[in-house]
């Protein structure tokens, strides 16, 4: 397994894997899952990484993307929009590689801290993010799409 910038050959893949996960997720209301679709289709995630070629990082074993890491900079910070990794590869430290992947890149690019936010009641996510680091910030009620979410962050040593 490799984790690895997004090459635009990866487009179609990334963006079929996050349609097929989004799609089944129970933390988001049909809205939530129908902008976020829109947000990472294949010609939007040309255009995101166009604008910032590390704004997407992928996890792939053979030829096949496994893990979706979508993040942007935001005022030397870095937001992580995404984490996702496909169910067959679940619970083998992909997530926790692309994190780690993510933090070198927020380290190249003069940043202190990467933050993000995660559904109130997805307590994998809550429980993955605190095990690699991220704290509590806020908790933020019918904000996004109408529905509860906490605020996450991880200081970074730059």
């Amino acid at each position: 397994m490799t984790v690895r910038c997004f090459e635009k050959k990866d487009s179609l893949q990334v963006a079929k894997l996050f349609r097929n996960i989004v799609s089944n997720l129970e933390y988001y209301n049909d809205l939530a899952k129908e902008h976020e679709i829109d947000r990472y289709s294949e010609k939007k995630i040309i255009e995101k990484i166009n604008d910032d070629p590390l704004s997407i990082i992928v996890a792939e074993s053979g030829n096949e993307i496994i893990g979706i890491c979508f993040n942007r900079f935001d005022d030397y910070t870095i937001w992580l929009e995404w984490i996702l990794t496909n169910e067959n590869y679940r619970k083998k430290g992909i997530s926790r590689r692309l994190v780690n992947f993510l933090e070198q890149t927020a380290i190249e690019r003069n940043c202190h801290k990467i933050w993000c936010d995660c559904r109130t009641s997805n307590s994998i996510s809550k429980s993955f993010l605190k095990s690699v680091g991220f704290e509590f910030i806020a908790t933020i009620e019918n904000h996004w799409y109408k529905q509860d979410f906490i605020l996450l962050q991880k200081k970074i040593d730059v």
